[in-house]
């Protein structure tokens, strides 16, 4: 009851402008009120480990990879993106916002005049350059670069309280967490995976990328996953060196495939455990990764059974 009169003094006094007579009580119900209007200060440490403090949840996001754009719309956000890279497709309504650049350039004219209160960067995508031009015109950057599926989670739960989504951005990361939780998987022998990227040159990806911690979480083993760099270009002879029992690749068909048409030398081949991935699902990585998971996990399973 105390805290009813409180609240109904202050109020009182806003519409008045007058003291009322409860005193002393009446400048805790004023600071009551105001405590309660002013949003709270929110503070995140992206993937890279720099910490972001906004003083109230962002109303103005743009998103510099599709990814983050898909976090976004996954944390009830969608609505307050001013501004996505090009090859931001999902969900449907992402395909009409305003596009800020692309891979081959973002414009930071472009990113101030869409006066954003929060941009969503990739740590490896976005140009440096382009993060401290921004810093420095202090419009407050979130770098995501998920490098282990949990940390995929992570990023939604971030991305809800910087828009102001918290329980949204908790329900992502449930889904998410579930999702991985309901598809790990432990084979044994562990098969021997290669996960094609690149064909010519012939190109994986090493061990620092989220698609090789994909492959692990399935129950396989990623080839080359020690390379000392992200994306090692691997050879013919050491491909058959290492024996994989099965190749994976993203892909719109199965195309692809045709590359190895011959190649009966390599078991994958031999026993037709070519698989091909959703290139969105596998590429990116935001809520639908859960989906490559499941292919992944699928492929793996059967190619066992050969």
């Amino acid at each position: 009851m105390r805290l009813l009169s409180l609240l109904s003094c202050g109020r009182a006094y806003l519409r008045q402008g007058l003291w009322c007579h409860f005193g002393p009580w009446c400048v805790a119900a004023l600071t009551l009120l105001f405590a309660a209007s002013v949003p709270a200060a929110v503070t995140v440490e992206d993937d890279t480990g720099h910490r972001l403090t906004l003083t109230q949840p962002a109303e103005r996001v743009i998103a510099l990879a599709p990814h983050l754009t898909e976090m976004a719309f996954a944390v009830d956000a969608g609505a307050q993106l001013v501004g996505v890279i090009d090859g931001s497709d999902y969900p449907p309504a992402a395909r009409s916002i305003k596009r800020i650049g692309n891979y081959r350039g973002i414009p930071l004219e472009a990113i101030v005049a869409s006066q954003p209160d929060l941009v969503l960067a990739w740590a490896s995508g976005t140009p440096d350059a382009l993060v401290e031009q921004l810093t420095r015109l202090d419009i407050p950057v979130y770098r995501s670069e998920p490098r282990r599926l949990p940390q995929v989670a992570d990023d939604l739960r971030a991305i809800g309280r910087l828009t102001g989504h918290v329980k949204a951005g908790e329900l992502a990361a449930e889904r998410f967490e579930q999702g991985l939780a309901a598809t790990a998987q432990t084979l044994t022998p562990a098969p021997r995976v290669f996960y094609q990227l690149g064909q010519t040159p012939l190109t994986t990806l090493a061990g620092g990328q989220i698609v090789t911690q994909v492959v692990r979480h399935c129950g396989g083993e990623p080839l080359f996953a020690g390379g000392r760099v992200l994306v090692p270009e691997i050879s013919r002879e050491s491909l058959l060196e290492a024996q994989p029992q099965v190749i994976l690749a993203a892909g719109r068909d199965d195309r692809w495939q045709a590359f190895w048409r011959g190649q009966e030398a390599l078991p994958a081949v031999r026993d037709d455990a070519l698989y091909t991935l959703s290139p969105d699902a596998i590429s990116r990585p935001g809520p639908r990764m859960i989906d490559a998971v499941e292919q992944v996990c699928a492929a793996l399973r059967e190619a066992g059974t050969h």
